[in-house]
């Protein structure tokens, strides 16, 4: 509940006008899960009993700047 906290502040939803977040929460005692579909396709599943708010915010941070650095490549690719 806390990572969807962060993650659905209006000054992080500002960062990125394409982020779509959905929540489904449930209450049949499963472990909670944060499932991150990316336009790619590409998904990001972690397993929140086993991590911090701190560790999730972190993995996706990461994955997001690998992300647009692979971007970043590719365009510098295309442009001569």
């Amino acid at each position: 509940r806390k990572f969807l906290g962060h993650i659905n502040h209006k000054k992080i939803q500002a960062t990125n006008r394409n982020c779509e977040v959905t929540a489904d929460v449930r209450h049949d005692g499963s472990e909670p899960l944060v499932d991150v579909m990316f336009a790619d396709g590409e998904r990001l599943i972690m397993k929140g009993a086993n991590l911090t708010t701190a560790e999730m915010l972190t993995a996706l941070r990461s994955r997001c700047n690998a992300k647009e650095l692979k971007e970043e490549q590719k365009s510098k690719k295309k442009s001569p």
